[in-house]
């Protein structure tokens, strides 16, 4: 008889067992002389025999074998003709798997319930008799990609050192009672903002380093010669060496800064972004508060600089073990490193094929040809592109000029003119602690709350606990200090409320610098966007004394809170939201114009040779 070899290809699909009425009702039918009873386990065994024989999994329609083995038959209803289909191409029906029908019945009855038969009865695996786990093919492991993000936020700890290091130095070094080095007025103007203009080259290096060699290799190659020049700046004798070594720090923290922030962005999943990519950021500010800490410890200069170059030393070997980032490797033709990279920080369990799809193809099939400098600013000049890029220099130099800035660069002396009741080292940790805090809680809303709106709320309040200190200061020197020394602790609570809110809302414009730019102009504009905001942050350190003198402290602090309402603005009528989309789908736009300006470019070029 044909139905006891149900396998066989000379078996007809509908056999007296798949057809018999009490077949469908879970019960075998009676066994006769023509139909003799066959147990499941002789089936199931001979099944699992020629499948062995075959040297790999049959493709039979489990509606089949259910019916035979009698397990779940009764979900099966209706005409025969539903069961008689065949399994689709290339499905295996003992292998861990998931139909379109299963996919389909799962999300109908509910997320996170396993794969169920067509009937709502949850599928069994054939020989665990468990549930069959495809949670894994659907999320990506988060491990490495906390690893990634742990070794990140160390090379951001290193940078964060770096423009902390003059707010906390700076009263040592001018105090003209000190034995050591000493730095006049005009030396220590060029000292807080050396590492700026250092960063306004730096950045340019950079586009160079980033575009040719990656964000993993721009740090292995940035934190050596940080720790180096920090060395020279802790055994300098002349004012000389020690703003050249700030130039120094500063031009190296400039490309490591969008380097460590990009590729976290890139080696991310669209879900742990905002997450990752805020870990990164406190770190930054947390290293800020680290050389605030060690200052208050009155270790001096020297021994402080000995602390920030042993931090810029401490993740480089972590970067010997990460890939590079599978978005960068695209871009220069390295498809098979970026899916081994892919499958580094995804599992490999996680089916990526649907992410590397999406990345190919926005980076299209002139990915190489457009890492020239010259393909770059064509791709730049595209209408969407330019207005782009347009929006974010404007919003970031806003952010230079809004007073944080200054503030990091003197922390101390800043605290020491508005008369804090407490000691200012003491109160220049507090704010290094309000700017880690903000950061935290910009980690736990951004991806809750959206970017939009977290930066118009953070800027707005930012703007108005500035402003209190801006009155603070106009009554002080327009009235006396008697008519404020009753409410001396108004200067430190407007400044602690004011970083706090920076650290909840400046995160987002770091955010949409990496999420706006389409991923084959990621490196070059990003460095452009770096290159005009260090040059920004040296000019308002350098106009602080000047816009003191001319406006008053008070007027300057409206001023910064002009500036905060200001960013509010332009983040509400000028920024998309961006929350919960891949880099690919919020560049998805840009890209159709990119490709049309590359590839016009590219027939141009050919022109131009056959002339």
């Amino acid at each position: 008889m044909c139905w006891h070899e149900p396998f066989s290809s000379d078996c007809d699909r509908s056999s007296p067992f798949s057809s018999h009425p009490l077949a469908r009702q879970g019960t075998p039918p009676p066994s006769s002389d023509k139909t003799p009873h066959v147990s499941k386990k002789t089936v199931m065994d001979t099944y699992c025999s020629e499948a062995e024989g075959r040297g790999a999994p049959a493709r039979e329609s489990t509606t089949s074998v259910f019916s035979i083995s009698g397990r779940d038959n009764h979900g099966f209803e209706g005409d025969s003709d539903d069961l008689k289909q065949p399994s689709p191409a290339g499905r295996d029906d003992f292998n861990i798997g998931e139909t379109d029908r299963e996919a389909a019945s799962r999300s109908l009855s509910g997320a996170g319930e396993g794969p169920q038969h067509p009937s709502g009865d949850k599928w069994q695996d054939s020989t665990t008799s468990k549930r069959v786990p495809f949670d894994d093919e659907d999320q990506p492991k988060i491990t490495r990609q906390m690893v990634a993000a742990v070794v990140m936020s160390l090379t951001q700890l290193a940078i964060g050192t770096i423009y902390g290091y003059p707010g906390v130095t700076m009263p040592e070094l001018t105090d003209p009672n000190t034995t050591d080095l000493f730095l006049d007025e005009t030396q220590a103007v060029n000292y807080g903002s050396m590492a700026d203009l250092g960063g306004f080259f730096g950045s340019a290096i950079g586009t160079v380093l980033l575009l040719k060699f990656g964000q993993r290799v721009s740090l292995l190659l940035g934190l050596p010669v940080t720790a180096g020049a920090w060395c020279l700046l802790v055994f300098s004798q002349t004012p000389t060496l020690i703003q050249s070594m700030r130039f120094v720090v500063g031009l190296t923290g400039s490309f490591m800064l969008p380097a460590g922030t990009m590729y976290m962005l890139e080696i991310s999943h669209r879900k742990l972004r905002g997450l990752l990519f805020g870990i990164v950021t406190t770190s930054r500010q947390a290293g800020t508060l680290l050389v605030y800490a060690v200052g208050c410890l009155n270790l001096g200069w020297r021994y402080t600089g000995l602390v920030c170059a042993g931090v810029s030393l401490v993740p480089v070997i972590g970067l010997f073990f990460l890939p590079n980032s599978p978005r960068w490797l695209v871009t220069h033709g390295r498809v098979d490193e970026a899916e081994r990279a892919l499958t580094f920080f995804r599992g490999k369990l996680y089916d990526w094929k649907h992410e590397m799809n999406a990345i190919t193809e926005q980076v299209g099939q002139n990915a190489q040809e457009n890492n020239g400098f010259r393909a770059q600013f064509r791709i730049m000049r595209e209408p969407s592109t330019m207005r782009t890029i347009a929006v974010l220099i404007f919003i970031s130099l806003l952010c230079n000029f809004s007073g944080y800035t200054v503030l990091v660069a003197y922390t101390v002396p800043i605290l020491q003119s508005a008369n804090v009741n407490l000691d200012a080292y003491v109160s220049a940790v507090m704010i290094g602690a309000g700017r880690v805090a903000g950061t935290l809680v910009h980690l736990a809303v951004v991806d809750k709350m959206g970017r939009k709106p977290l930066l118009i709320s953070a800027y707005t309040l930012c703007g108005l606990s500035i402003a209190v200190l801006g009155g603070y200061l106009y009554v002080r020197d327009n009235f006396g200090y008697e008519y404020v020394e009753h409410i001396g602790w108004i200067p430190l609570a407007s400044l602690v409320v004011y970083v706090f809110f920076t650290g909840v809302g400046q995160p987002v414009v770091f955010i949409l610098q990496g999420e706006l730019l389409p991923t084959t102009l990621r490196a070059a504009g990003v460095s452009i966007i770096m290159i005009l905001v260090f040059l920004g942050s040296f000019a308002a350190i350098r106009t602080f004394s000047l816009m003191s003198a001319v406006m008053g402290e008070s007027g300057v602090f409206w001023f910064y809170g002009g500036i905060c309402l200001t960013i509010a603005t332009v983040g509400c009528l000028a920024l998309p939201e961006t929350s919960g989309r891949s880099l690919e789908e919020i560049t998805g736009k840009q890209h159709q114009g990119m490709r049309k300006a590359t590839e016009n470019s590219l027939k141009l070029g050919t022109t131009n040779a056959k002339v």
